[in-house]
């Protein structure tokens, strides 16, 4: 545990972040994981469906975002589309080459039942803390957001 004084240095915080987000990843995956509609759906896959909640992707694009290789984008698209969670949208305008991604509306309902998923285990685990800390815990993350705003990816600037 960090002790938390008046004067926590960001480089307290980093370490906090570092250690605390692993276990907080695993414990998304698993209540993920916890929903039938979501039997062999994978944490990366489940990344895809994020990006595309969003909007529709060149799928370039979110390899970039993911850092992973267009053939790994394409076995996970593979995954998702055999599912009939993603539809993949070729003979882009002025790019031969070019896939564009989408979700479809089953991909829809199923992000957002397992981000609700996401959410009430996060939820859970703050179940025990006090107004201030979650206040606090809401403040730094959007302080944290805001720092990856002026860093992330042109890709995810949409």
């Amino acid at each position: 545990m960090l002790d938390v004084s008046p004067s926590v240095s960001t480089e307290q915080v980093g370490q906090l972040v570092v250690r605390v987000l692993p276990r907080l990843i695993r414990h998304l995956v698993a209540q993920m994981h916890a929903a039938p509609e979501a039997e062999g759906l994978t944490w990366p896959q489940f990344r895809v469906l994020g990006y595309l909640s969003e909007r529709d992707y060149r799928a370039s694009d979110i390899a970039d975002a993911l850092e992973i290789g267009r053939s790994t984008l394409t076995a996970l698209g593979d995954g998702l589309a055999r599912r009939g969670l993603i539809e993949r949208i070729r003979d882009l305008p002025g790019d031969r080459r070019g896939v564009l991604m989408r979700l479809t509306p089953e991909g829809e309902v199923l992000h957002a039942r397992l981000k609700a998923r996401a959410v009430a285990g996060v939820e859970s685990l703050l179940s025990s803390a006090s107004e201030s800390e979650i206040n606090g815990l809401a403040n730094g993350l959007d302080a944290l957001e805001r720092g990856l705003g002026a860093v992330c990816f042109p890709s995810e600037r949409a």
